[in-house]
């Protein structure tokens, strides 16, 4: 069993990632998948991108804590949901990690990447000038991937496409350690809303979890 990471984040949601070591007969005897799922699984080639697609599905089983049917399916945006269940999820995977993210209480994103991905090149593709700014010291690959990640989980529980990395979020400074919590903001056709971050980070991954705080409509 490879489960090395399971909190629970803010009494709201719980979080766990999973290192993916197992053949895919492993996953597939814990899952019931529909024939979409079936079909769609059998369509998958890559055998990297059918392991993660097995594991971070049986993960998410996981965390529900049920060995019933769950069915995984994703809105017109790409925003996965449980259709026979009323429950917020979020999945990623990176290399040979899966991560997932459930709440019954509001929404979740969850982000896994790998260290040795450097970004540099496209910071100012997501970064704002002042975001920029702040992260304007020595070696920042590691800190560059949190921000990456922060954004992904806003983009995540916002849920919507047309959403720009650089110009729609904001992530408030942060001093990186291990670990530690970020706050983060969207700005977007009059909607405003706060987010609540958590992120951890070592030598095999950076992991990013979030949830959403308070949203407000400004008069427009």
């Amino acid at each position: 069993m490879a489960l090395i990471l399971r909190e629970h984040y803010q009494h709201l949601a719980e979080y766990a990632v999973w290192k993916i070591e197992e053949e895919p007969e492993f996953y597939l005897k814990g899952l019931i998948l529909s024939e979409w799922e079936q079909n769609y699984l059998n369509r998958i080639n890559h055998p990297k991108r059918r392991i993660t697609w097995l594991a971070s599905r049986y993960l998410l089983k996981l965390l529900l804590n049920t060995s019933a049917f769950v069915e995984l399916l994703f809105d017109e945006h790409g925003k996965p949901y449980v259709a026979n269940d009323i429950v917020k999820v979020s999945i990623s995977h990176c290399d040979t990690y899966a991560a997932a993210m459930v709440s019954r209480e509001c929404g979740v994103g969850i982000d896994i990447e790998t260290p040795e991905r450097d970004i540099s090149p496209i910071q100012n593709k997501f970064l704002s000038p002042t975001e920029l700014e702040q992260i304007n010291t020595g070696d920042k690959r590691e800190l560059l991937m949190v921000y990456w990640g922060a954004k992904e989980v806003i983009y995540k529980i916002y849920g919507k496409r047309k959403l720009e990395f650089k110009d729609d979020m904001y992530i408030k400074p942060f001093i990186l350690q291990q670990r530690g919590d970020i706050d983060g903001m969207l700005m977007k056709n009059g909607l405003v809303a706060d987010y609540l971050m958590h992120y951890f980070q070592n030598d095999r991954f950076i992991l990013v979890v979030g949830v959403e705080k308070e949203v407000s409509i400004l008069n427009q």
